[in-house]
């Protein structure tokens, strides 16, 4: 097994003083003695040598089968990542798996309950879903939302003052909107008629257009040609923070 201590340390083309660095061993005496037989070769210097430098134990012990074990690409990077770390990144690391594991241990989890969010502008100025209200203005905030609420494609947000798009869209709520000049019949649509803004559902009839509201107490809006009317976009989805 000496012998095969040497054998292994030139086929890796390192120094006796680098090959003990690596497993420990600070005297390149000490490794030398233990290449000519001069000490023995305990057990823990055994599995420090196979674990440092991929070695097969058995071939080590013996000399039978392949020096070296096999091993697959995923665990020579995490070999390779975990050298790279100094120790005081590795000390951090082991505060952060500590605070996990207390967490864990409690039933607490907190450190893992979080959720990814994404932001919108949300105009102040609310469409309306009942009277009216006037949505042409630059006065927005930005808004975050958790990220499975928010459509992938929605441009921004608005919310809705009234109660004429009940039972599906509330007073307070916040839309979602992809602003485009176009929609097709019964597309739910934020809209700009004579100045107010409306939350509406689109209805395209042989003469014209009409804005439909979901609660039947109130009339359809009828769009004529001497109207001042604009499609602003068209509601993806919904946000209630009720």
């Amino acid at each position: 097994m000496n012998e095969r201590l040497k054998i292994l340390r030139e086929t890796l083309n390192l120094s006796q003083e680098e090959f003990g660095n690596r497993v420990g061993i600070k005297s390149r005496a000490h490794i030398s003695s233990m290449e000519k037989g001069r000490r023995d070769i305990i057990d823990r210097t055994i599995r420090d040598i196979c674990r440092e430098y991929n070695v097969n134990e058995h071939w080590f012990r013996t000399g039978e089968g392949p020096m070296f074990k096999e091993s697959s690409d995923s665990v020579d990077t995490l070999h390779e990542l975990i050298r790279s770390f100094d120790i005081e990144q590795l000390e951090l690391m082991k505060e952060c798996l500590n605070m996990i594991i207390k967490e864990k241990e409690s039933d607490k989890c907190n450190i893992l309950n979080f959720q990814r969010t994404v932001t919108r502008p949300v105009y102040d100025l609310p469409a309306s879903a009942g009277t009216g209200q006037f949505l042409d203005g630059y006065s927005y905030t930005n808004m975050e939302f958790p990220e499975n609420v928010v459509p992938l494609n929605s441009t921004f947000g608005v919310r809705i003052a009234g109660d004429s798009m009940e039972p599906e869209y509330f007073d307070q709520d916040i839309v979602f909107v992809r602003q485009q000049p176009v929609l097709t019949d019964g597309d739910i649509g934020i809209f700009v008629l004579n100045g107010e803004g409306y939350l509406k559902q689109f209805e395209i009839m042989d003469d014209g257009y009409s804005l439909i509201s979901l609660n039947n107490k109130y009339p359809d809006m009828r769009i004529t040609e001497g109207c001042d009317f604009r499609i602003v976009g068209k509601v993806l989805g919904k946000w209630s923070d009720r």
